[in-house]
């Protein structure tokens, strides 16, 4: 039990550094942050504006997930490859979850046996690191559907692009609530110095930080959230594009009470949508908000979670949420179902 402790408050350092130096969890660029919309002619100000949220760096988060539930599950500690992070850092790698990566995948692993990391768990990070970016990619296209679906339904906004920040989230969840607050209040001078009147996101956790956790820290936050869902207007498709379940991510269905609108958009679209066992604002939770301080209890509730979508007789799943995305495509990785699991702006972009 103290072990664990020690990890998850290891882990939770890690996060800080991250955050506090690169503004984002996991060490990224702005410049790759943005990458994503090269090429869609956005424009970068603007009263209204896109934000992407947590889908920037999800594919990373999701390698990292994998990789720590295999840790664990082999009775080791995430900090065992931290500490692997810190003797090679005179090699130039940087301390966030990429020089992670970046180590993972080198030459480097091979003396992993020195920390008493089993070669074949060496082999199988070595594996999950370097598709790292490959999994990026299923985020990027989410983001590009979402804004190019915006940009069809003849909404005017902007996105910031680099100069997007991130919320902060990982330090509000794991209690570092000082650096939170100080962190917050910089972010929103920031958008109000970049005239941010009204954000939309497809990203309902980044949207509850704004909606509810900022006027707790911010004095004034006067800046209106809403996430994609409510923004779009349902098709009238004469087309049939078969059954998918559609599962309620916690903060949308229980901060925003948004659970009508994601069905009416996905009908519209010609599927036909079933409601799996505990769905609305009864939605039961894929193991969201501790996946690195508890990877093992988070995996098993994403596979729990896959196991009840699946039993409507679909493997088609749908949700609305960057870390539900995540946590349903994980527990599938472990799960070894057949499953194909899209974020909503992925089948209403088609």
């Amino acid at each position: 039990m103290k072990q664990d402790v020690k990890d998850i408050m290891i882990v939770a350092e890690f996060v800080k550094e991250a955050q506090l130096k690169y503004g984002n969890p996991a060490g990224i660029s702005p410049k790759e942050l943005a990458s994503w919309s090269k090429g869609l002619g956005l424009k970068e100000r603007g009263p209204t504006i896109f934000y992407s949220g947590m889908y920037n760096y999800m594919g990373y988060a999701e390698s990292a997930l994998i990789i720590e539930y295999l840790v664990k599950s082999n009775g080791l500690s995430f900090s065992t490859l931290l500490d692997m992070l810190n003797k090679v850092r005179w090699l130039g790698h940087e301390r966030n979850l990429k020089g992670l990566f970046e180590i993972a995948r080198s030459p480097l692993m091979r003396f992993g046996s020195l920390l008493n990391v089993p070669p074949e768990l060496v082999n199988k990070i070595k594996i999950v690191a370097s598709e790292a970016e490959k999994r990026n990619e299923v985020y990027k296209n989410i983001l590009a559907k979402s804004a190019l679906i915006l940009k069809k339904s003849g909404i005017d906004f902007a996105y910031l692009s680099e100069n997007e920040p991130d919320t902060g989230i990982a330090l509000h969840t794991f209690g570092l609530l000082r650096e939170f607050e100080e962190y917050a209040n910089g972010v929103y001078k920031k958008l109000k110095d970049y005239g941010v009147k009204e954000i939309i996101t497809p990203d309902p956790i980044s949207g509850t930080v704004f909606r509810s956790f900022y006027p707790r820290f911010v004095d004034g936050f006067d800046i209106e959230v809403k996430h994609i869902t409510e923004v779009l207007s349902p098709n009238s498709s004469n087309g049939k594009r078969g059954d998918v379940v559609f599962h309620d991510p916690c903060y949308l269905a229980r901060y925003w009470k948004i659970t009508e609108k994601p069905r009416e958009l996905l009908k519209g679209a010609g599927y036909n949508v079933i409601d799996p066992p505990n769905n609305r604002e009864r939605t039961r939770c894929d193991g969201g908000a501790t996946e690195f301080q508890d990877p093992v209890g988070s995996v098993t509730s994403a596979q729990i979670r896959l196991k009840e979508l699946l039993s409507t007789g679909t493997n088609s799943v749908v949700t609305s949420c960057p870390a539900c995305v995540m946590l349903l495509r994980v527990g599938n990785y472990f799960f070894g179902s057949d499953a194909r699991v899209y974020d909503i702006t992925e089948l209403l972009g088609d």
